[in-house]
């Protein structure tokens, strides 16, 4: 009985009917609001903020990225190198690592 609750399908499914029993609880503990125009205008210490449109630029959350799965494949794959004279090329790997990471920064 105990290895049937703690197949992955059946843990996860009871997981859900738990997280959804607290959501719903929450739901009904929480108060009735009632939606105003006050509720859904912007906040800016108490002034009116001025509505116009934002830019949104990607240029800096990628580079982040690039960086964060560059180190992540990087530590992956010098952890799992065997020992011996073959970790050498572990080193030449970093170095090369490094040089990525120097280009991707100084860009």
């Amino acid at each position: 009985m105990i290895k049937v609750l703690l197949s992955p399908p059946i843990a996860f499914l009871i997981f859900f009917g738990v997280g959804l029993l607290l959501y719903l609880l929450g739901r009904a503990m929480a108060p009735k609001t009632n939606m105003t125009e006050a509720k859904g205008a912007p906040y800016a210490c108490g002034e009116d903020a001025p509505m116009q449109k934002a830019q949104m630029s990607y240029k800096l959350f990628f580079s982040l990225a690039i960086f964060f799965t560059v180190m992540h494949v990087a530590a992956l794959v010098i952890t799992t190198l065997p020992g011996g004279p073959i970790a050498l090329f572990g080193v030449a790997y970093l170095v090369i690592i490094m040089l990525s990471i120097y280009a991707l920064v100084t860009r």
